[in-house]
Protein backbone atom coordinates (compact mmCIF):
# COMPACT_ATOMS: atom_id res chain seq x y z
CA UNK A 1 0.00 0.00 0.00
CA UNK A 2 1.36 3.35 -1.01
CA UNK A 3 0.66 6.65 0.72
CA UNK A 4 1.22 10.04 -0.91
CA UNK A 5 0.23 13.55 0.20
CA UNK A 6 -3.40 14.15 -0.63
CA UNK A 7 -4.82 17.36 -2.04
CA UNK A 8 -7.81 18.60 -3.99
CA UNK A 9 -6.03 17.34 -7.08
CA UNK A 10 -5.69 13.76 -5.89
CA UNK A 11 -7.91 10.73 -5.78
CA UNK A 12 -7.59 8.15 -3.01
CA UNK A 13 -8.28 4.84 -4.73
CA UNK A 14 -8.97 1.49 -3.11
CA UNK A 15 -9.18 -1.96 -4.67
CA UNK A 16 -11.26 -4.59 -2.93
CA UNK A 17 -9.30 -7.55 -4.26
CA UNK A 18 -11.67 -10.18 -2.94
CA UNK A 19 -12.01 -13.93 -3.29
CA UNK A 20 -15.75 -14.48 -3.80
CA UNK A 21 -17.58 -17.79 -4.08
CA UNK A 22 -20.22 -18.27 -6.74
CA UNK A 23 -23.65 -18.18 -5.19
CA UNK A 24 -22.43 -17.41 -1.65
CA UNK A 25 -24.33 -14.15 -1.48
CA UNK A 26 -24.01 -13.70 2.27
CA UNK A 27 -20.32 -14.55 2.30
CA UNK A 28 -19.61 -12.24 -0.63
CA UNK A 29 -21.69 -9.51 0.98
CA UNK A 30 -19.69 -9.81 4.20
CA UNK A 31 -16.39 -9.48 2.29
CA UNK A 32 -17.63 -6.44 0.38
CA UNK A 33 -18.94 -4.67 3.48
CA UNK A 34 -15.74 -5.39 5.40
CA UNK A 35 -13.67 -3.80 2.64
CA UNK A 36 -16.03 -0.82 2.42
CA UNK A 37 -15.75 -0.18 6.15
CA UNK A 38 -11.96 -0.44 6.04
CA UNK A 39 -11.81 1.87 3.06
CA UNK A 40 -13.99 4.49 4.71
CA UNK A 41 -11.76 4.52 7.79
CA UNK A 42 -8.68 4.97 5.59
CA UNK A 43 -10.23 7.85 3.69
CA UNK A 44 -10.60 6.04 0.38
CA UNK A 45 -12.73 8.06 -2.03
CA UNK A 46 -13.22 5.49 -4.81
CA UNK A 47 -13.35 1.78 -3.94
CA UNK A 48 -13.38 -0.66 -6.85
CA UNK A 49 -14.41 -4.32 -6.63
CA UNK A 50 -14.10 -6.99 -9.36
CA UNK A 51 -16.55 -8.15 -12.00
CA UNK A 52 -19.59 -9.92 -10.52
CA UNK A 53 -18.25 -9.39 -7.01
CA UNK A 54 -21.75 -9.82 -5.60
CA UNK A 55 -22.36 -13.22 -7.20
CA UNK A 56 -18.88 -14.58 -7.83
CA UNK A 57 -17.61 -15.47 -11.29
CA UNK A 58 -18.28 -17.36 -13.53
CA UNK A 59 -21.98 -17.92 -12.85
CA UNK A 60 -22.81 -19.79 -16.09
CA UNK A 61 -26.50 -20.81 -16.21
CA UNK A 62 -27.17 -19.35 -12.78
CA UNK A 63 -27.24 -15.98 -14.55
CA UNK A 64 -30.69 -16.74 -15.88
CA UNK A 65 -32.30 -18.30 -12.85
CA UNK A 66 -34.89 -15.78 -11.65
CA UNK A 67 -34.21 -16.45 -7.97
CA UNK A 68 -30.47 -15.95 -8.48
CA UNK A 69 -30.94 -12.63 -10.25
CA UNK A 70 -33.42 -11.49 -7.60
CA UNK A 71 -31.00 -12.35 -4.81
CA UNK A 72 -28.25 -10.40 -6.58
CA UNK A 73 -30.52 -7.34 -6.67
CA UNK A 74 -31.34 -7.72 -2.99
CA UNK A 75 -27.66 -7.83 -2.03
CA UNK A 76 -26.92 -4.76 -4.14
CA UNK A 77 -29.71 -2.88 -2.35
CA UNK A 78 -28.30 -3.92 1.03
CA UNK A 79 -24.81 -2.76 0.05
CA UNK A 80 -26.18 0.55 -1.22
CA UNK A 81 -28.02 1.08 2.05
CA UNK A 82 -24.75 0.58 3.94
CA UNK A 83 -23.17 3.43 1.95
CA UNK A 84 -25.89 5.96 2.85
CA UNK A 85 -23.80 7.81 5.42
CA UNK A 86 -20.37 7.09 3.94
CA UNK A 87 -18.15 9.27 1.77
CA UNK A 88 -16.61 6.47 -0.27
CA UNK A 89 -17.94 5.79 -3.78
CA UNK A 90 -18.24 2.10 -4.69
CA UNK A 91 -17.86 0.36 -8.04
CA UNK A 92 -18.79 -3.32 -8.13
CA UNK A 93 -20.19 -5.99 -10.42
CA UNK A 94 -23.47 -7.88 -10.21
CA UNK A 95 -25.94 -9.83 -12.34
CA UNK A 96 -28.90 -7.60 -13.19
CA UNK A 97 -32.11 -7.80 -15.20
CA UNK A 98 -33.75 -5.05 -17.24
CA UNK A 99 -37.22 -4.82 -15.76
CA UNK A 100 -38.49 -2.72 -18.67
CA UNK A 101 -38.13 -5.48 -21.25
CA UNK A 102 -38.84 -9.18 -21.54
CA UNK A 103 -35.26 -10.18 -22.24
CA UNK A 104 -34.42 -13.84 -21.82
CA UNK A 105 -30.87 -13.16 -20.69
CA UNK A 106 -29.44 -11.13 -17.83
CA UNK A 107 -26.77 -8.43 -17.84
CA UNK A 108 -23.26 -8.56 -16.47
CA UNK A 109 -23.28 -5.09 -14.90
CA UNK A 110 -20.96 -2.60 -13.24
CA UNK A 111 -22.80 -0.53 -10.62
CA UNK A 112 -21.63 2.69 -8.99
CA UNK A 113 -23.02 3.24 -5.49
CA UNK A 114 -22.82 6.49 -3.54
CA UNK A 115 -24.71 7.88 -0.59
CA UNK A 116 -27.15 4.99 -0.54
CA UNK A 117 -28.04 5.10 -4.24
CA UNK A 118 -27.07 3.49 -7.51
CA UNK A 119 -25.81 6.52 -9.42
CA UNK A 120 -24.54 4.77 -12.52
CA UNK A 121 -24.79 1.42 -14.24
CA UNK A 122 -22.93 0.04 -17.22
CA UNK A 123 -23.62 -3.35 -18.76
CA UNK A 124 -20.81 -5.38 -20.27
CA UNK A 125 -20.46 -4.77 -23.98
CA UNK A 126 -18.09 -7.46 -25.22
CA UNK A 127 -19.09 -10.97 -24.24
CA UNK A 128 -16.25 -13.49 -24.76
CA UNK A 129 -17.22 -16.75 -26.36
CA UNK A 130 -13.88 -18.56 -26.69
CA UNK A 131 -11.54 -20.70 -24.63
CA UNK A 132 -13.06 -21.02 -21.12
CA UNK A 133 -15.71 -18.33 -21.74
CA UNK A 134 -19.29 -18.76 -22.95
CA UNK A 135 -20.82 -15.45 -21.96
CA UNK A 136 -22.88 -14.93 -25.11
CA UNK A 137 -25.00 -17.84 -23.93
CA UNK A 138 -25.74 -16.31 -20.54
CA UNK A 139 -25.69 -12.52 -20.91
CA UNK A 140 -27.17 -9.75 -23.03
CA UNK A 141 -24.59 -7.27 -24.37
CA UNK A 142 -24.76 -3.51 -23.84
CA UNK A 143 -25.35 -1.36 -26.90
CA UNK A 144 -23.94 1.89 -25.56
CA UNK A 145 -21.57 3.50 -23.06
CA UNK A 146 -22.27 6.19 -20.50
CA UNK A 147 -20.11 8.25 -18.15
CA UNK A 148 -20.40 9.66 -14.64
CA UNK A 149 -18.19 11.99 -12.64
CA UNK A 150 -15.53 11.35 -10.05
CA UNK A 151 -14.19 14.56 -8.50
CA UNK A 152 -15.56 16.50 -11.43
CA UNK A 153 -13.86 14.30 -14.02
CA UNK A 154 -15.83 12.28 -16.52
CA UNK A 155 -15.36 8.60 -15.75
CA UNK A 156 -16.36 5.47 -17.64
CA UNK A 157 -16.55 1.84 -16.64
CA UNK A 158 -15.88 -1.28 -18.69
CA UNK A 159 -16.07 -4.90 -17.67
CA UNK A 160 -13.25 -7.39 -18.30
CA UNK A 161 -13.49 -8.24 -22.03
CA UNK A 162 -14.30 -4.61 -22.81
CA UNK A 163 -10.60 -3.99 -22.21
CA UNK A 164 -9.69 -6.44 -24.99
CA UNK A 165 -11.58 -4.46 -27.62
CA UNK A 166 -8.86 -4.77 -30.29
CA UNK A 167 -10.32 -8.11 -31.37
CA UNK A 168 -13.84 -6.74 -31.88
CA UNK A 169 -15.64 -4.41 -34.24
CA UNK A 170 -17.31 -2.60 -31.35
CA UNK A 171 -14.88 -0.54 -29.24
CA UNK A 172 -16.34 0.25 -25.79
CA UNK A 173 -13.24 2.12 -24.55
CA UNK A 174 -13.25 4.25 -27.68
CA UNK A 175 -16.90 4.98 -26.96
CA UNK A 176 -16.05 6.19 -23.47
CA UNK A 177 -13.25 8.33 -24.88
CA UNK A 178 -15.69 9.98 -27.31
CA UNK A 179 -17.90 10.84 -24.35
CA UNK A 180 -14.96 12.68 -22.79
CA UNK A 181 -13.88 10.15 -20.15
CA UNK A 182 -10.63 11.12 -18.43
CA UNK A 183 -10.70 8.18 -16.04
CA UNK A 184 -11.46 4.65 -17.21
CA UNK A 185 -12.24 1.82 -14.81
CA UNK A 186 -12.26 -1.85 -15.71
CA UNK A 187 -13.71 -4.36 -13.27
CA UNK A 188 -12.59 -7.82 -14.17
CA UNK A 189 -12.55 -11.52 -13.41
CA UNK A 190 -9.63 -12.40 -15.65
CA UNK A 191 -8.38 -15.97 -15.12
CA UNK A 192 -4.71 -16.67 -14.62
CA UNK A 193 -2.49 -18.54 -16.98
CA UNK A 194 1.25 -18.49 -17.58
CA UNK A 195 2.46 -14.94 -18.40
CA UNK A 196 -1.07 -13.51 -18.26
CA UNK A 197 -0.19 -10.86 -15.66
CA UNK A 198 2.55 -9.28 -17.76
CA UNK A 199 0.50 -9.39 -20.95
CA UNK A 200 -2.47 -7.79 -19.17
CA UNK A 201 -0.31 -4.99 -17.74
CA UNK A 202 1.09 -4.23 -21.19
CA UNK A 203 -2.42 -3.97 -22.62
CA UNK A 204 -3.61 -1.65 -19.83
CA UNK A 205 -0.55 0.53 -20.32
CA UNK A 206 -1.19 0.74 -24.06
CA UNK A 207 -4.89 1.55 -23.64
CA UNK A 208 -4.20 4.27 -21.06
CA UNK A 209 -1.73 5.89 -23.43
CA UNK A 210 -3.97 5.41 -26.48
CA UNK A 211 -6.87 7.29 -24.92
CA UNK A 212 -4.87 9.62 -22.70
CA UNK A 213 -6.66 8.56 -19.50
CA UNK A 214 -5.99 7.30 -16.02
CA UNK A 215 -6.77 3.59 -16.15
CA UNK A 216 -7.91 1.78 -12.99
CA UNK A 217 -8.09 -1.98 -13.24
CA UNK A 218 -9.57 -4.29 -10.58
CA UNK A 219 -9.37 -8.08 -10.77
CA UNK A 220 -10.77 -10.99 -8.79
CA UNK A 221 -8.52 -13.33 -6.83
CA UNK A 222 -9.03 -16.97 -5.85
CA UNK A 223 -10.03 -20.33 -7.27
CA UNK A 224 -13.41 -21.19 -8.79
CA UNK A 225 -13.70 -24.74 -10.11
CA UNK A 226 -10.86 -25.15 -12.63
CA UNK A 227 -10.16 -21.43 -12.92
CA UNK A 228 -7.64 -19.53 -10.80
CA UNK A 229 -7.70 -15.74 -10.56
CA UNK A 230 -4.54 -13.84 -9.73
CA UNK A 231 -5.75 -10.36 -8.73
CA UNK A 232 -3.02 -7.85 -9.64
CA UNK A 233 -5.10 -4.68 -9.65
CA UNK A 234 -3.39 -1.92 -11.63
CA UNK A 235 -3.24 1.83 -12.11
CA UNK A 236 -1.76 3.42 -15.25
CA UNK A 237 -1.44 7.12 -16.06
CA UNK A 238 -2.19 8.88 -19.36
CA UNK A 239 1.34 8.20 -20.58
CA UNK A 240 0.88 4.48 -20.06
CA UNK A 241 3.15 4.25 -17.03
CA UNK A 242 2.11 1.61 -14.50
CA UNK A 243 1.94 3.46 -11.20
CA UNK A 244 0.60 0.73 -8.96
CA UNK A 245 0.05 -3.01 -8.88
CA UNK A 246 -1.42 -5.07 -6.05
CA UNK A 247 -0.09 -8.45 -4.95
CA UNK A 248 -0.77 -11.60 -6.94
CA UNK A 249 -2.86 -14.40 -5.40
CA UNK A 250 -3.51 -12.41 -2.20
CA UNK A 251 -6.88 -11.16 -1.01
CA UNK A 252 -6.97 -7.73 0.58
CA UNK A 253 -7.71 -4.00 0.44
CA UNK A 254 -5.05 -2.19 -1.61
CA UNK A 255 -4.94 1.62 -1.71
CA UNK A 256 -3.12 4.31 -3.67
CA UNK A 257 -3.38 8.11 -3.70
CA UNK A 258 -3.31 9.24 -7.31
CA UNK A 259 -2.40 12.87 -8.07
CA UNK A 260 -4.78 14.20 -10.71
CA UNK A 261 -3.75 16.82 -13.24
CA UNK A 262 -0.09 16.63 -12.28
CA UNK A 263 2.76 14.28 -12.89
CA UNK A 264 2.37 11.25 -10.68
CA UNK A 265 5.58 9.85 -9.23
CA UNK A 266 6.50 6.37 -10.33
CA UNK A 267 6.06 3.79 -7.63
CA UNK A 268 8.27 0.77 -7.21
CA UNK A 269 6.12 -2.16 -8.23
CA UNK A 270 6.06 -5.57 -6.63
CA UNK A 271 8.94 -7.63 -7.94
CA UNK A 272 7.78 -9.81 -10.79
CA UNK A 273 7.52 -13.44 -9.77
CA UNK A 274 9.45 -16.07 -11.64
CA UNK A 275 7.19 -18.10 -13.89
CA UNK A 276 7.65 -21.33 -11.92
CA UNK A 277 6.95 -19.65 -8.59
CA UNK A 278 3.85 -18.05 -10.07
CA UNK A 279 2.49 -21.38 -11.29
CA UNK A 280 3.27 -23.00 -7.94
CA UNK A 281 1.36 -20.32 -6.01
CA UNK A 282 -1.54 -20.56 -8.45
CA UNK A 283 -1.83 -24.31 -7.93
CA UNK A 284 -1.72 -23.96 -4.15
CA UNK A 285 -4.51 -21.37 -4.29
CA UNK A 286 -6.52 -23.51 -6.71
CA UNK A 287 -6.35 -26.56 -4.43
CA UNK A 288 -7.14 -24.57 -1.31
CA UNK A 289 -10.21 -22.89 -2.78
CA UNK A 290 -11.51 -26.02 -4.51
CA UNK A 291 -11.35 -27.93 -1.23
CA UNK A 292 -12.69 -25.08 0.92
CA UNK A 293 -15.42 -23.82 -1.40
CA UNK A 294 -16.76 -27.32 -2.03
CA UNK A 295 -17.00 -27.97 1.72
CA UNK A 296 -14.27 -30.58 1.97
CA UNK A 297 -11.82 -30.51 4.84
CA UNK A 298 -9.42 -33.34 4.07
CA UNK A 299 -7.84 -34.92 0.99
CA UNK A 300 -6.00 -38.08 0.08
CA UNK A 301 -3.86 -39.20 -2.82
CA UNK A 302 -1.88 -42.20 -3.91
CA UNK A 303 1.88 -42.01 -3.42
CA UNK A 304 3.85 -44.03 -5.95
CA UNK A 305 7.32 -42.80 -5.05
CA UNK A 306 7.37 -40.91 -8.33
CA UNK A 307 7.60 -37.18 -8.86
CA UNK A 308 4.02 -36.40 -9.92
CA UNK A 309 2.45 -37.80 -6.78
CA UNK A 310 5.19 -36.29 -4.63
CA UNK A 311 4.64 -32.79 -6.04
CA UNK A 312 0.86 -33.17 -5.74
CA UNK A 313 1.24 -34.11 -2.07
CA UNK A 314 3.48 -31.11 -1.40
CA UNK A 315 1.06 -28.73 -3.14
CA UNK A 316 -1.85 -30.14 -1.15
CA UNK A 317 0.07 -29.82 2.11
CA UNK A 318 0.99 -26.22 1.38
CA UNK A 319 -2.63 -25.53 0.46
CA UNK A 320 -4.58 -27.02 3.37
CA UNK A 321 -2.03 -28.14 5.98
CA UNK A 322 -0.30 -31.45 6.73
CA UNK A 323 -2.97 -32.58 9.20
CA UNK A 324 -5.55 -32.65 6.40
CA UNK A 325 -3.56 -34.72 3.88
CA UNK A 326 -3.34 -38.51 3.67
CA UNK A 327 -0.84 -40.29 1.44
CA UNK A 328 -1.43 -43.94 0.57
CA UNK A 329 1.18 -46.13 -1.09
CA UNK A 330 -0.12 -49.30 -2.73
CA UNK A 331 2.79 -51.45 -3.87
CA UNK A 332 1.98 -54.00 -6.54
CA UNK A 333 3.86 -56.93 -8.04
CA UNK A 334 6.32 -54.69 -9.89
CA UNK A 335 6.78 -51.85 -7.39
CA UNK A 336 10.36 -51.31 -6.36
CA UNK A 337 11.37 -51.17 -2.68
CA UNK A 338 12.87 -47.76 -3.42
CA UNK A 339 9.50 -46.37 -4.50
CA UNK A 340 7.88 -47.46 -1.26
CA UNK A 341 10.71 -45.93 0.75
CA UNK A 342 10.56 -42.67 -1.22
CA UNK A 343 6.83 -42.44 -0.51
CA UNK A 344 7.40 -42.97 3.19
CA UNK A 345 10.21 -40.41 3.33
CA UNK A 346 8.09 -37.84 1.53
CA UNK A 347 5.26 -38.29 4.02
CA UNK A 348 7.68 -37.96 6.94
CA UNK A 349 9.20 -34.81 5.45
CA UNK A 350 5.76 -33.25 5.03
CA UNK A 351 4.33 -34.53 8.31
CA UNK A 352 1.26 -35.98 6.59
CA UNK A 353 -0.52 -39.20 7.52
CA UNK A 354 0.86 -42.21 5.66
CA UNK A 355 -0.60 -45.66 5.02
CA UNK A 356 0.61 -48.68 3.10
CA UNK A 357 -2.00 -50.83 1.36
CA UNK A 358 -0.39 -53.48 -0.90
CA UNK A 359 -2.44 -54.69 -3.87
CA UNK A 360 -0.27 -57.73 -4.70
CA UNK A 361 -2.51 -60.31 -3.04
CA UNK A 362 -5.79 -59.10 -4.54
CA UNK A 363 -4.11 -58.65 -7.93
CA UNK A 364 -2.82 -62.24 -7.93
CA UNK A 365 -6.24 -63.54 -6.90
CA UNK A 366 -7.94 -61.63 -9.68
CA UNK A 367 -5.46 -62.76 -12.33
CA UNK A 368 -5.82 -66.43 -11.25
CA UNK A 369 -9.61 -66.07 -11.34
CA UNK A 370 -9.50 -64.57 -14.84
CA UNK A 371 -7.22 -67.35 -16.13
CA UNK A 372 -9.40 -70.04 -14.56
CA UNK A 373 -12.51 -68.51 -16.13
CA UNK A 374 -10.84 -68.48 -19.54
CA UNK A 375 -9.86 -72.14 -19.12
CA UNK A 376 -13.44 -73.06 -18.34
CA UNK A 377 -14.71 -71.20 -21.38
CA UNK A 378 -11.88 -72.23 -23.70
CA UNK A 379 -10.25 -75.52 -22.80
CA UNK A 380 -7.23 -74.79 -24.98
CA UNK A 381 -6.25 -71.60 -23.10
CA UNK A 382 -3.08 -72.00 -21.03
CA UNK A 383 -1.63 -69.63 -18.45
CA UNK A 384 0.56 -67.06 -20.22
CA UNK A 385 3.37 -65.26 -18.43
CA UNK A 386 3.04 -62.26 -20.78
CA UNK A 387 1.87 -59.09 -19.04
CA UNK A 388 -0.91 -57.51 -21.09
CA UNK A 389 -2.19 -53.96 -21.14
CA UNK A 390 -5.34 -55.18 -19.38
CA UNK A 391 -3.18 -56.53 -16.56
CA UNK A 392 -1.37 -53.19 -16.26
CA UNK A 393 -4.66 -51.33 -16.11
CA UNK A 394 -6.02 -53.78 -13.55
CA UNK A 395 -3.30 -52.71 -11.13
CA UNK A 396 -4.20 -49.05 -11.59
CA UNK A 397 -7.89 -49.83 -11.09
CA UNK A 398 -7.27 -51.86 -7.94
CA UNK A 399 -5.41 -48.86 -6.51
CA UNK A 400 -8.33 -46.61 -7.44
CA UNK A 401 -10.69 -49.03 -5.69
CA UNK A 402 -8.67 -48.69 -2.48
CA UNK A 403 -8.45 -44.91 -2.72
CA UNK A 404 -12.12 -44.40 -3.56
CA UNK A 405 -13.14 -46.56 -0.61
CA UNK A 406 -11.09 -44.41 1.75
CA UNK A 407 -12.47 -41.29 0.09
CA UNK A 408 -16.05 -42.40 0.71
CA UNK A 409 -15.41 -43.89 4.13
CA UNK A 410 -13.52 -40.89 5.54
CA UNK A 411 -15.08 -38.04 3.52
CA UNK A 412 -11.79 -37.12 1.89
CA UNK A 413 -11.47 -35.55 -1.55
CA UNK A 414 -9.31 -37.77 -3.77
CA UNK A 415 -6.71 -35.86 -5.75
CA UNK A 416 -5.45 -37.30 -9.02
CA UNK A 417 -1.80 -36.77 -9.81
CA UNK A 418 -1.36 -37.23 -13.57
CA UNK A 419 0.35 -34.48 -15.57
CA UNK A 420 -0.67 -32.77 -18.82
CA UNK A 421 1.80 -34.73 -20.94
CA UNK A 422 0.25 -38.02 -19.82
CA UNK A 423 -3.32 -36.80 -20.26
CA UNK A 424 -2.49 -35.53 -23.73
CA UNK A 425 -1.16 -38.89 -24.83
CA UNK A 426 -3.72 -41.04 -23.01
CA UNK A 427 -0.93 -42.48 -20.87
CA UNK A 428 -3.35 -42.96 -18.01
CA UNK A 429 -6.07 -45.40 -16.99
CA UNK A 430 -9.78 -44.66 -16.98
CA UNK A 431 -11.24 -45.60 -13.57
CA UNK A 432 -7.66 -46.12 -12.41
CA UNK A 433 -5.17 -43.31 -11.85
CA UNK A 434 -7.68 -40.90 -13.44
CA UNK A 435 -10.17 -41.52 -10.61
CA UNK A 436 -10.72 -38.62 -8.22
CA UNK A 437 -12.36 -35.29 -7.59
CA UNK A 438 -9.64 -32.83 -8.65
CA UNK A 439 -6.71 -33.18 -11.04
CA UNK A 440 -3.88 -31.12 -9.59
CA UNK A 441 -1.25 -31.33 -12.35
CA UNK A 442 -3.44 -32.00 -15.38
CA UNK A 443 -2.46 -28.67 -16.98
CA UNK A 444 1.24 -28.96 -16.05
CA UNK A 445 3.60 -30.53 -18.56
CA UNK A 446 6.05 -33.12 -17.22
CA UNK A 447 9.06 -30.87 -17.83
CA UNK A 448 7.33 -28.19 -15.74
CA UNK A 449 6.73 -30.76 -12.98
CA UNK A 450 10.50 -31.05 -12.60
CA UNK A 451 10.90 -27.27 -12.40
CA UNK A 452 8.13 -26.97 -9.82
CA UNK A 453 9.70 -29.70 -7.70
CA UNK A 454 13.12 -28.04 -7.79
CA UNK A 455 11.53 -24.68 -6.93
CA UNK A 456 9.71 -26.12 -3.92
CA UNK A 457 12.80 -27.96 -2.72
CA UNK A 458 14.73 -24.68 -2.88
CA UNK A 459 12.41 -23.44 -0.10
CA UNK A 460 12.73 -26.62 1.97
CA UNK A 461 13.95 -29.99 0.66
CA UNK A 462 10.80 -32.07 1.18
CA UNK A 463 10.77 -34.10 -2.04
CA UNK A 464 13.34 -36.94 -1.92
CA UNK A 465 16.07 -36.49 -4.53
CA UNK A 466 15.49 -40.05 -5.70
CA UNK A 467 11.95 -39.12 -6.76
CA UNK A 468 13.37 -36.34 -8.92
CA UNK A 469 16.34 -38.25 -10.36
CA UNK A 470 14.79 -41.65 -11.10
CA UNK A 471 13.48 -42.45 -14.56
CA UNK A 472 9.70 -41.90 -14.67
CA UNK A 473 7.83 -45.20 -14.51
CA UNK A 474 4.31 -46.44 -13.85
CA UNK A 475 5.88 -49.67 -12.50
CA UNK A 476 3.17 -51.85 -14.00
CA UNK A 477 5.62 -54.35 -15.57
CA UNK A 478 9.27 -55.27 -14.90
CA UNK A 479 11.82 -52.52 -15.64
CA UNK A 480 9.16 -50.31 -17.22
CA UNK A 481 9.84 -46.63 -17.95
CA UNK A 482 7.60 -43.96 -19.45
CA UNK A 483 9.89 -43.71 -22.44
CA UNK A 484 8.95 -47.26 -23.42
CA UNK A 485 5.67 -45.74 -24.61
CA UNK A 486 6.38 -42.00 -24.91
CA UNK A 487 9.04 -39.82 -26.54
CA UNK A 488 11.50 -38.08 -24.18
CA UNK A 489 9.46 -35.55 -22.25
CA UNK A 490 11.43 -32.52 -23.39
CA UNK A 491 10.65 -33.44 -27.00
CA UNK A 492 7.07 -34.46 -26.31
CA UNK A 493 6.24 -31.32 -24.33
CA UNK A 494 7.52 -29.04 -27.07
CA UNK A 495 5.25 -30.74 -29.61
CA UNK A 496 2.30 -30.63 -27.21
CA UNK A 497 2.84 -26.94 -26.49
CA UNK A 498 2.73 -25.94 -30.15
CA UNK A 499 -0.21 -28.20 -30.93
CA UNK A 500 -2.43 -27.67 -27.89
CA UNK A 501 -1.69 -24.11 -26.83
CA UNK A 502 -0.76 -22.52 -30.14
CA UNK A 503 -2.95 -24.65 -32.43
CA UNK A 504 -0.15 -25.24 -34.93
CA UNK A 505 -0.22 -27.85 -37.69
CA UNK A 506 2.26 -30.68 -37.97
CA UNK A 507 4.10 -28.83 -40.73
CA UNK A 508 4.31 -25.65 -38.66
CA UNK A 509 5.54 -27.55 -35.59
CA UNK A 510 8.28 -29.16 -37.62
CA UNK A 511 9.58 -25.68 -38.45
CA UNK A 512 9.03 -24.13 -35.00
CA UNK A 513 10.24 -26.85 -32.62
CA UNK A 514 13.75 -26.12 -31.36
CA UNK A 515 14.49 -29.78 -30.61
CA UNK A 516 13.72 -30.72 -34.22
CA UNK A 517 11.50 -33.79 -33.76
CA UNK A 518 10.90 -35.82 -36.90
CA UNK A 519 7.84 -35.25 -39.04
CA UNK A 520 6.59 -38.75 -38.28
CA UNK A 521 6.98 -38.32 -34.52
CA UNK A 522 5.03 -35.05 -34.61
CA UNK A 523 2.20 -36.73 -36.48
CA UNK A 524 2.18 -39.71 -34.10
CA UNK A 525 1.88 -37.36 -31.12
CA UNK A 526 -0.93 -35.35 -32.72
CA UNK A 527 -2.88 -38.50 -33.56
CA UNK A 528 -2.59 -39.73 -29.98
CA UNK A 529 -3.72 -36.38 -28.58
CA UNK A 530 -6.79 -36.39 -30.82
CA UNK A 531 -7.58 -40.06 -30.21
CA UNK A 532 -7.56 -39.68 -26.42
CA UNK A 533 -10.17 -36.93 -26.25
CA UNK A 534 -12.62 -39.53 -24.92
CA UNK A 535 -10.38 -40.12 -21.89
CA UNK A 536 -9.86 -36.46 -21.07
CA UNK A 537 -13.60 -35.83 -21.27
CA UNK A 538 -13.93 -38.17 -18.28
CA UNK A 539 -11.08 -36.67 -16.25
CA UNK A 540 -11.57 -34.88 -12.95
CA UNK A 541 -11.64 -31.05 -13.09
CA UNK A 542 -8.16 -29.82 -14.03
CA UNK A 543 -6.67 -26.67 -12.46
CA UNK A 544 -5.86 -24.25 -15.30
CA UNK A 545 -2.40 -22.68 -15.43
CA UNK A 546 -1.63 -22.60 -19.17
CA UNK A 547 -3.08 -20.66 -22.04
CA UNK A 548 -5.08 -23.67 -23.22
CA UNK A 549 -6.32 -26.06 -20.56
CA UNK A 550 -8.42 -29.07 -21.47
CA UNK A 551 -11.87 -27.68 -20.73
CA UNK A 552 -11.09 -24.64 -22.87
CA UNK A 553 -10.23 -26.87 -25.84
CA UNK A 554 -13.54 -28.05 -27.29
CA UNK A 555 -12.79 -30.96 -29.61
CA UNK A 556 -15.28 -33.64 -30.70
CA UNK A 557 -14.69 -37.15 -29.43
CA UNK A 558 -16.00 -38.66 -32.64
CA UNK A 559 -13.69 -37.11 -35.19
CA UNK A 560 -12.29 -38.56 -38.44
CA UNK A 561 -10.28 -35.46 -39.40
CA UNK A 562 -6.63 -36.49 -39.31
CA UNK A 563 -4.83 -33.22 -38.62
CA UNK A 564 -1.62 -35.15 -38.06
CA UNK A 565 -1.81 -36.90 -41.40
CA UNK A 566 0.33 -36.26 -44.46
Amino acid sequence: MTQLDKSKESLHIGFGQINPTVGDFEGNYAKIISHIEQAEVQGVELLIFPELAVTGYPVLDLANKASFVAKSAQIVDRIALKTKNLKVMIVLGAVTKDGKTLRQRSFNTALVLHKGKIIHRQHKTLLPNYDVFLEEIFFEPSKKQRVFKVKGRKTGVGICEDLWEDDYGQKPLAGLARLGAKIMINISASPFHRNKGAFRAQLISRKAKQYGVYFLYSNQVGGQDELIFDGRCLIADAKGRILFQSEAFREGLYTFVLPLGSKAPLVKLNRAQAETQEIYEALVLGIRDYVRKNRFERVLLGLSGGLDSALSAVLATDAIGASNVLGVTMPGPYSSPGSREDSRRLAENLGIEFRERPIREIYDLKIRAIIEKKRQEHASVLEDAKITLAMENLQARLRALELMYISNDESRLLLTTGNKSELAMGYCTLYGDMSGGLCVLGDVYKTEVYRLAEYRNSISPVIPRESILKKPSAELRPDQTDQDSLPPYEVLDEILYWYIEKNKTAEEIEKLAELRPSSELIRQVIRKVDHNEYKRRQAAPVLRVTEKAWFGRRMPITNRFDIGGP
